[in-house]
């Protein structure tokens, strides 16, 4: 170990009793603590007790105020020579480790909307009744998150590490740009809609190979894979408008009144319930962007031929018959 690893070892040091680290310096100090009173030899007792003090004065808080290089050196130079080596070996090794993280998990709740940064400052807004995990491996190689719901990514070019969205058996794949995934649990389709960029979809198969879904997908093309037939379909849309639920906007496309029911259900917080599903397969676009629920019902009982009992507490469509 060079003599100025050794300087930055103590600067760091000094820096984590000053209270002046990085979260991440913070993390990969408090690590070594940790793994030092794990995995030293249970016989060196005199050397473990000064270990727990140390580490028992960092979890107390005291340790900012205490000088820990100076709870340390003692410690490094002192009873015996044969430890001295060994110790800051070990800490040389252990600080240029970074620290485990945990994976983190995002959710909104109905009639939330949240955004999220994440730590490469890829921005992802998450639509309502959503979760989004983030790898505990972001941002070193890869940048894989997985989302169940809906959410809009505003990635951050980084050619070095593609970013990754995993929603079941897809992968969404990018290098810079927007776009929307709609992806919820209750519903048999996933559609991914490009605001700007390039964005390649890929399918999971039995025997674990990526197969690539059609073709990379530009501004304004979605691709829509309904999960029970396992067959996807790329066609022209106005990604702006499907996204536009960012600011409180509620736009369908081709959607079923089973689709539209759930949304709006998110949408305003509001239980519905459908009693009966359309005998035809009947699909709408429909602008309901601004409207109040009930006005909003209104809109939709006009365009598809639905009723509807509309109270405070829960609605519920009747949807047997659909034009």
């Amino acid at each position: 170990m060079n003599t100025e690893r050794s300087a930055q070892i103590k600067d760091l040091l000094k820096k984590y009793r000053e209270g002046k680290c990085t979260a991440e310096e913070q993390a990969r100090v408090e690590a070594w603590y940790a793994s030092l009173a794990q995995n030293r030899g249970a016989d060196r007792s005199a050397e473990n007790a000064a270990v727990k003090n140390i580490r028992q004065n960092v979890l107390r808080g005291t340790g900012r105020q205490a000088s820990v290089y100076r709870l340390m050196l003692p410690y490094l130079k002192g009873a015996a020579a044969v430890l001295i080596f060994p110790l800051t070996y070990w800490l040389y090794i252990a600080l240029n480790k970074p620290a485990t993280v945990a994976e983190q998990q995002f959710s909104t709740r109905n009639g939330e909307v949240k955004m999220i940064t994440l730590p490469d400052s890829t921005e992802v807004m998450l639509n309502a009744a959503s979760t989004l995990t983030v790898s505990a491996d972001f941002n070193e190689k890869r940048r894989n998150v997985k989302l169940s719901g809906e959410a809009y990514f505003r990635v951050k070019h980084d050619t070095t590490r593609p970013f990754i969205v995993a929603t079941g058996k897809l992968q969404t794949q990018v290098l810079g740009t927007e776009f929307n995934v709609h992806a919820y649990g209750a519903e048999d389709n996933i559609k991914v809609a490009v605001v700007k960029g390039r964005v390649k979809v890929s399918e999971e198969q039995h025997n674990g190979n990526i197969k690539q879904l059609g073709r990379v997908l530009t501004h304004n093309l979605m691709l829509n894979y309904n999960i029970s037939s396992g067959k996807h379909l790329i066609k022209t849309t106005d990604a702006g408008k499907l996204s536009n639920w960012q600011t409180g906007g509620a736009y369908f496309e081709e959607a079923s009144i089973s689709e539209i029911a759930q949304a709006l259900s998110r949408h305003y917080n509001h239980p519905i319930q459908l009693i009966d599903k359309p005998a035809k397969g009947c699909r709408y676009t429909i602008d309901l962007s601004g409207e109040s629920l009930p006005r909003a019902l209104d809109v939709l009982g006009q365009l598809t031929g639905i009723t509807y009992q509309y109270t405070q507490n829960k609605t519920t469509i009747h949807a047997k018959n659909c034009h």
